[in-house]
């Protein structure tokens, strides 16, 4: 598979003439190059500049894209259900043993991620739980760990490795972990998106002892995954949240100051530093890594992501600095922290017909699980005020919780919003 293409798609052509193929290649050849400065990747982004990757720059079929199951427990057959969240539509599917080895056997099936959004798996007789399939997501493995992403075709690393490194952030050390693919070269000509985790510290300590892969997004596994099923590089700066446990904690962090907060009770619990912290971020930490790492340098090759008030964080971080952010991943977003009033008056600040990145927003529903009534309400709030159509996607899994194991499950979903900049079935609603 080769790498994203961030140049203008070729094109094949067959004609008789030799001189009519020199010319048709030389206008091909000068327009490549044409769009090739239009579109680079260190272009900063405006709204008539920094096209998404299409179908022509990365490599996929989407209607025909392999999902691969590994199933620790060898059974003779595998069928996968896939569904379509917001139509109802399914289709069975009988998955092919294509190899088995002493600790697995693996199987795989191609689906259609144009009709077709989510999965699950039946194994003799027993399911999987359900999960996102879209062209980011190369397969799932029954392993000794519990139900994970791994990527076909490469070893599977669920204790991947970091760098860390300290920076100084309001007054203190903070500290930030780094993960980078096994091939990462510094001086590629092509340089890697960049995806800014927060809360990032967890991923990262599952090198620690004790930390077990369940209890993570498995964020590396599943980039590289990305990177498998469509060509799209990317490294992972993840960022701690837990601020000096002195004068800054978690709370502090990750709520910024909006005015009057819905829970007079919580307004005591935190300081409300978040708007420092989202100026820390994009001011101080992303020119950090464009100086130190190989990555692109406009914001739609540069991701935010995070879950709970790490999803209310990405969230304002997006809405502050869209120049610099074209993703934002907010899963389970603690959008509960301000009311209706707090929240208008501070979107209508935005001008939302100029810059504005993608939004990924999910949730589970069932109301004390999870933030389906807050987050909802906030989806809505953001269509009234006019944010594009076409830069919001929701997913709202009315089985899902606050907890990581869903995090992970829809993480790809996030992945295929930076990548694509369009998730398919979820935007047709």
């Amino acid at each position: 598979m080769s790498n994203i293409s961030l140049s203008a798609p070729s094109a094949t052509v067959s004609l008789s003439d030799n001189c009519m193929m020199k010319q048709l290649l030389s206008i091909l050849l000068v327009t490549a190059m044409l769009l090739s400065l239009l579109t680079s990747c260190g272009t900063e982004r405006s709204s008539d500049t920094a096209k998404a990757p299409t179908e022509n720059t990365i490599q996929t079929d989407k209607k025909h894209h392999i999902l691969y199951f590994r199933d620790k427990d060898k059974s003779d057959k595998a069928v996968v259900t896939f569904f379509n969240s917001v139509t109802g539509e399914s289709t069975n599917a009988e998955m092919e043993k294509i190899a088995s080895d002493d600790t697995a056997v693996t199987f795989s099936c191609a689906g259609d991620t144009t009709a077709y959004n989510m999965a699950y798996i039946t194994y003799g007789d027993k399911k999987t739980t359900d999960f996102a399939f879209n062209n980011c997501v190369s397969g799932w493995n029954r392993s000794e760990y519990g139900f994970l992403p791994y990527t076909q075709g490469m070893e599977i690393d669920y204790f991947p490795h970091y760098d860390h490194f300290t920076i100084d952030c309001n007054g203190y050390d903070k500290k930030i972990h780094i993960w980078t693919p096994d091939d990462y070269d510094p001086d590629a000509e092509e340089p890697y998106a960049s995806i800014y985790v927060l809360d990032g510290q967890d991923d990262a300590y599952i090198e620690e002892e004790g930390a077990t892969p369940k209890d993570v997004i498995n964020i590396p596994e599943q980039v590289r995954s990305m990177t498998a099923t469509t060509g799209y590089r990317a490294i992972v700066i993840g960022v701690s949240t837990y601020g000096d446990m002195v004068n800054y904690t978690r709370d502090d962090e990750l709520i910024p100051d909006l005015g009057k907060m819905a829970d007079s009770d919580y307004t005591g619990k935190t300081k409300r530093k978040g708007d420092d912290f989202a100026r820390f971020v994009a001011e101080k930490l992303v020119p950090y890594i464009r100086s130190h790492y190989n990555v692109c340098t406009d914001a739609l090759h540069t991701a935010v992501t995070g879950a709970s008030l790490g999803g209310l964080e990405s969230f304002y971080i997006g809405m502050q600095y869209p120049d610099i952010f074209g993703t934002v991943g907010a899963q389970s977003p603690s959008f509960w922290t301000y009311g209706d009033d707090a929240w208008t008056a501070y979107l209508k600040q935005k001008d939302f017909e100029k810059t504005t990145p993608f939004l990924y927003i999910y949730t589970g529903g069932g109301g004390d699980t999870d933030m389906d009534g807050d987050v909802t309400a906030m989806v809505e709030r953001l269509k009234k005020l006019g944010y594009p159509k076409s830069k919001l996607a929701y997913d709202l899994y009315e089985s899902g919780g606050h907890h990581v194991t869903f995090w992970r499950r829809f993480f790809s979903e996030f992945l295929e919003a930076m990548v694509f900049q369009h998730i398919e079935p979820l935007q047709k609603q």
